[in-house]
């Protein structure tokens, strides 16, 4: 996991933040939106996160469990002294 840190932080920060900058008009100013109005931005966050879910929810469910598998196989080869 320190790979994948380490990698995003190469690339110049924070991704998401990259990400809702290119998307967003650039006089919406999101953040302050999500300081005053939390429960609204929370729920919008839950939803969107349903529907990429739902969208994508097996494409998601395989990469991560191919990084938890690799992960385990890579500590437990460190444990055994391989």
């Amino acid at each position: 996991m320190e790979d994948f840190v380490n990698d995003e932080e190469a690339q110049g920060g924070n991704s998401v933040e990259a990400i809702l900058d290119e998307l967003l008009p650039e006089e919406l100013e999101w953040e302050r939106l999500v300081r005053a109005y939390p429960v609204p931005a929370l729920a919008l966050a839950a939803v969107g996160g349903f529907v990429v879910a739902l969208r994508h929810g097996p494409e998601i469910l395989s990469a991560v469990s191919g990084f938890l598998a690799a992960e385990v196989s890579r500590n437990v080869g460190e444990l055994l002294g391989q």
